[in-house]
């Protein structure tokens, strides 16, 4: 009778070698498989939103949806907002709305924007590379909408108006837009982007047209290389990293950062000219 040979020890560690190294050759290919994927997700959940404040506008004869979150009385919410709440894992602002109802972790937020009509899937609202939680419960929300889209100026040379003070528009450089008609470069000027969160709050995601960049909203980081935006044509793109994104308030002898530039001439023209200003950007 004929004994079947097993593995010796030597044998067996072997096999186990080879395998652990083959598993971390192929590590690294998964991970970037991953998150492309992700990224693509990202990328399709913003088109989904950018539709849904699309669709808003031509509901009501053109008038953009709000990016500014400050209800007219104290502590309260902008009815007109698109997504009213609150992003960020630390405390509340009781200033943008009551909690609970407004904490970062609850869906009723989204149900209150202006947009939930048109994008009523809470999925639909944030990354799936986004893993904060608060209470071992996610964080409902992973993007905000540029602040120049019926919100507030910042770093406007000559004025400062909000989606509540219409009458002061007249004192600015930059376009604060209120109306679709009032875009007229809709291609080149985005509406909604993936906000890193270390920085998000609110659904505003402020940009310094000024010399300097005093404002800390950040691009996210989660996808490597690139980061999401959609436009106010429709159409969305993958934005390609300059720089470190330590370097977004960086002031000094180098410069200003790249990206900040980059993302300044998408976010509105000047009023001079009707021209967008800056640099074009680069496509991921």
């Amino acid at each position: 009778m004929l004994r079947k040979r097993a593995f010796t020890l030597i044998e067996l560690l072997v096999v186990i070698a080879i395998v652990s190294i083959m598993t971390c050759m192929l590590l690294p290919a998964v991970s970037k498989a991953k998150m492309s994927a992700q990224r693509t997700v990202c990328l399709s959940n913003l088109q989904q939103l950018n539709l849904g404040c699309k669709m808003y506008s031509d509901d009501n004869g053109g008038q953009l949806v709000a990016s500014w979150p400050l209800g007219p009385l104290p502590n309260t919410a902008n009815p007109y907002c698109w997504c009213p709440g609150w992003a960020s894992t630390a405390p509340q602002m009781e200033a943008y709305g009551p909690a609970p109802t407004y904490s970062c972790t609850n869906e009723a937020a989204l149900k209150l924007g202006k947009i939930w009509p048109y994008v009523n899937s809470a999925e639909v609202y944030r990354c799936p590379a986004d893993n904060r939680e608060v209470d071992g419960l996610p964080v409902v929300r992973s993007f905000s909408m540029n602040s120049w889209v019926n919100g507030r100026s910042q770093g406007d040379p000559t004025g400062y108006s909000t989606s509540a003070t219409p009458n002061n528009d007249q004192t600015l450089t930059y376009t604060l837009f209120r109306r679709e008609g009032q875009v007229l470069h809709p291609e080149q000027i985005w509406r909604l982007i993936e906000e890193d969160g270390s920085t998000i709050n609110d659904g505003m995601f402020v940009v310094d047209m000024g010399q300097i960049n005093q404002v800390n909203d950040l691009p996210s980081t989660r996808h490597g290389t690139a980061y999401g935006l959609t436009f106010m044509d429709g159409h969305s793109e993958n934005i390609a990293f300059r720089a470190s994104a330590s370097d977004w308030n960086r002031i000094g002898p180098n410069g200003v950062d790249p990206d900040w530039i980059n993302l300044k001439a998408l976010t509105t023209f000047s009023n001079k000219n009707n021209t967008v200003d800056g640099l074009r950007h680069q496509i991921d």
